[in-house]
């Protein structure tokens, strides 16, 4: 049985409605030839002309409306799946500043502590393209449960290493969290391409949300633990959840999505893959979102320092913090709003508007420091443009992912995001010593006009993206 994916115009964007739902079960062609191309509500029958609605009231109607499409999510995935798949999330949040707060309190060196947090990063980087190619040979659920014991073991390593107080014993322990990172969210996504391939767009909506306010509460769960229990306790409070909600997440039902494949299927899949470059060649579209994500990543790890500093220089550096935390309320606003955005107006498009509000969010950021309330500001404008981005990043890659290859597209984007955010953190942070806080904004402008320039290469080559192969 086959899915027939709805047609699209040359952007990818659907040529009928909004991105709607599918059954469980999935339609042969000459069924999906029968099937309607959204499941809409028929219009309620008109009350004549002095029933209408005001044209402004409509379209908040039409916007509210929208939202309605996450009601289509739950009953595909299972009632408990959106709340499963966030909550998952949480342990893996945790990694990037525990390690942190864990290194500093061992060792008393801002250095070691900087050296253990790159070291966890190289790590993700590398070990997350590795268990999402896995994945897609061998099925989500073993490599998930495999991960996720190897994770809470490297978690105790962690602790081990830090009870030394060697830092190359922390930034070894530290690496070996980062290889191990359960991926939830691309593993999430790559189901959400076979259990919805329709709704795709609101899915990976929800995921963008998860994502950003997972990365908000999790360090907020590293301090408040820290606080109360002392700076151990966040690493142990993650390998707890590690092995509680990634396990749970791993037996879901919906891991069924992405089941092992079986010697034959691999060998016939490698053969369409081979037949199907022969007959295009090498696609340099695929490079686009890769770099993209790379390019946020920059961003994030630019604005971060950049954001730090600024606090700091206005002699509060605890709101530091803070401010990021507006960029993500910023972002996961508009990555749930992305279901509200027309059919009509596809991902490039989507992708070129967010890039340029977030070439203006970053300068206005630029100009704004170290005033800290226009700051403010101007970070939720930055934050603004985010969300799509990274919901439209996610889209494009899944499109160019080859069949069966979701799982490694998706861990490819955590690797660049990774690397991204490492790499823009030491160039801000290089910038900001030599020629001043106000001057590190400039990394994430340019790495915002990347994104500018990604978009503008993707539309000269003039090459439609393809539906989403599941």
């Amino acid at each position: 049985m086959s899915t027939t994916p709805p047609s699209r115009t040359a952007d990818g964007a659907p040529s009928g409605p909004a991105d709607a739902d599918v059954p469980r079960t999935t339609l042969t062609p000459a069924d999906a030839a029968d099937a309607p191309a959204a499941h809409t509500p028929a219009p309620a029958p008109s009350a004549g002309p002095a029933a209408a609605a005001p044209p402004g009231r409509g379209r908040w109607q039409a916007f509210v409306g929208s939202f309605a499409q996450y009601r289509e999510l739950p009953p595909v995935a299972g009632r408990s799946y959106l709340v499963m798949a966030f909550l998952a999330r949480l342990p893996i949040t945790m990694v990037p500043v525990g390690v942190l707060t864990l290194a500093t309190a061992a060792t008393g060196s801002a250095a070691a502590a900087g050296l253990a947090a790159a070291a966890a990063a190289v790590g993700e980087a590398v070990g997350a393209p590795v268990s999402g190619a896995v994945a897609d040979r061998r099925g989500q659920r073993p490599v998930l449960l495999v991960v996720a014991g190897l994770h809470a073991l490297a978690l105790v390593a962690l602790l081990t290493a830090a009870a030394s107080g060697d830092p190359t014993a922390l930034a070894a322990g530290a690496a070996l969290v980062g290889l191990t990172v359960p991926q939830v969210g691309p593993m999430s996504r790559a189901r959400w391409l076979v259990m919805s391939p329709r709704n795709v767009r609101t899915a990976f909506a929800f995921e963008g949300t998860a994502d950003e306010v997972g990365f908000a509460l999790g360090p907020a769960l590293v301090g408040l633990s820290a606080v109360l229990l002392g700076a151990t306790a966040p690493v142990v409070l993650a390998a707890v959840l590690v092995v509680g909600l990634v396990t749970a997440f791993a037996l879901h039902p919906s891991a069924a999505a992405v089941p092992a494949r079986s010697a034959a299927d691999r060998a016939a899949l490698k053969e369409r893959r081979r037949a199907e470059a022969a007959g295009r060649g090498f696609e340099p579209l695929v490079l686009v979102p890769l770099v993209g994500m790379l390019a946020i990543g920059v961003f994030f790890g630019a604005s971060n320092v950049s954001l730090v500093a600024s606090a700091d220089d206005a002699g509060v550096p605890e709101v530091g913090g803070l401010l990021a935390a507006a960029m993500a309320v910023g972002s996961a606003v508009t990555a749930l709003a992305v279901v509200a955005l027309p059919a009509s107006l596809g991902p490039w498009r989507r992708w070129a508007g967010s890039a340029v509000l977030l070439v203006v969010g970053a300068a206005v950021m630029h100009l704004a420091s170290p005033s800290l309330l226009p700051l403010v500001l101007a970070t939720v404008l930055a934050g603004l443009a985010v969300g799509p981005l990274l919901v439209t990043i996610t889209d494009v890659a899944g499109r160019l992912a080859p069949e069966g290859g979701a799982g490694l597209a998706f861990t490819l984007l955590t690797s660049g995001i990774v690397l991204g955010v490492a790499g823009g953190s030491a160039l801000a942070g290089l910038v900001g010593e030599r020629v001043g806080t106000t001057a590190a904004f400039w990394v994430g402008v340019g790495a915002a006009v990347v994104l500018v320039l990604l978009v503008l290469v993707a539309a000269a080559t003039r090459r439609p993206l393809p539906p989403h192969a599941g």
